[in-house]
């Protein structure tokens, strides 16, 4: 073999052993990898990574998890693996969640606030329909006489200044609140608490009239300090708003579509008045819907590799959307926050039941 041929053939194989290398380090790796519902199949259990938060991940008996966040991933165990009570809760940051998911630790992560698009692409990891709508409002004394949020003009208002997020801009309370005042043609006179203790604490002391932050951490500022600040009043006014959604894998879509179609059909459940407690009665339903959310009508099973009756396992493990929200955020869980956003459009809301067909 001549010199100059020699040196063609070992460029050849050294490309050939670049590309080899490139691709086994790149996303299309992922391909190869195992389904996430196979591998929940495996463990027999599904693992959730959750930001801590009243009403969607928490521990408020000391026990055990309760809120929406954890329903949902109750209502993937029932539907997968036909009980509801094998599931594992992992607690986790904006930092660890996203890590978790992408070692698989975990099979998906359920944050307080949505991940930049930006960060979802360069993690190879993907989010969901939202499943709820996490509004900042302003929480003040019952006998303050403040009935809107224009009566607070000339009033300090307690904020948390925030974080920066994964794109570098300034996502915080405070940063909403001042561009709810701006937009309104109002100066804000806020007053930025860095820790959380010492935000309640201005509040609880009186030192301040007014909390600002996202609902469900003032409906437990209210709970937990019931002695002290009676029946605080929420204003009706939404300060901001951040959607909550499941962040999966972004290489496996019949995972993302089996969430999907989950939240769907606890929404889908609303809409139609199925319960946990009635579903039986429905059975006997002439309604084509119910007749193919229930497996009467087959199908509903193909499109995520399971069998007809995942969707009724669902519904019977956490019940409709109403009686979640109920049980986790409303007057039954005594943190009494009203659906408002998290109605379903028919009321008003931005719930909406993909269609599951």
């Amino acid at each position: 073999m001549s010199q100059n041929g020699w040196r063609f053939t070992c460029r050849i194989k050294w490309l050939v052993l670049t590309l080899g290398l490139a691709l086994a380090c790149s996303p299309l790796q992922g391909m190869a990898r195992e389904s996430t519902i196979s591998q929940i199949k495996q463990v027999n259990r599904v693992v959730c990574a959750v930001n801590v938060r009243a009403g969607l991940a928490d521990v408020p008996t000391g026990t055990s998890w309760a809120g929406l966040s954890v329903d949902l991933t109750k209502a993937l165990a029932a539907a997968i693996l036909q009980d509801a009570s094998k599931v594992v809760f992992e607690v986790a940051d904006r930092k660890t969640g996203p890590e978790m998911i992408q070692s698989g630790a975990t099979h998906l992560y359920l944050p307080i606030e949505p991940m930049a698009p930006t960060k979802l692409a360069a993690s190879g990891l993907i989010s969901s329909y939202p499943f709820f709508f996490n509004t900042q409002k302003i929480l003040v004394w019952k006998d303050s006489g403040i009935s809107a949020v224009n009566q607070l003009v000339h009033s300090q208002i307690a904020v948390q200044p925030g974080y920066v997020n994964e794109q570098n801009v300034e996502m915080a309370n405070e940063e909403h609140l001042n561009s709810y005042f701006h937009r309104a043609g109002w100066q804000a006179m806020i007053f930025a608490i860095q820790e959380w203790g010492e935000m309640e604490s201005a509040f609880i002391s009186g030192h301040v009239k007014a909390v600002s932050a996202e609902e469900t951490e003032l409906a437990r500022l209210r709970i937990a300090n019931r002695e002290k600040v009676g029946d605080a009043v929420m204003l009706p006014e939404i300060i901001g708003m951040e959607p909550v959604s499941a962040v999966v894998r972004g290489d496996d879509p019949g995972w993302l579509t089996l969430v999907n179609a989950t939240i769907s059909v606890l929404i889908k459940a609303e809409e139609l008045g199925i319960t946990s407690e009635n579903i039986d009665s429905f059975k006997t339903s002439k309604d084509p819907e119910v007749q193919y959310l229930l497996g009467t009508t087959r199908g509903i099973g193909k499109a995520v590799e399971l069998d007809d009756q995942w969707a009724e396992r669902v519904i019977k493990a956490v019940g409709s959307y109403s009686q979640m929200f109920e049980r986790d955020l409303g007057a039954t869980s005594g943190l009494g926050i009203e659906r408002g956003l998290n109605q379903t459009w028919r009321h008003g809301g931005l719930l909406y039941s993909m269609p599951i067909k």
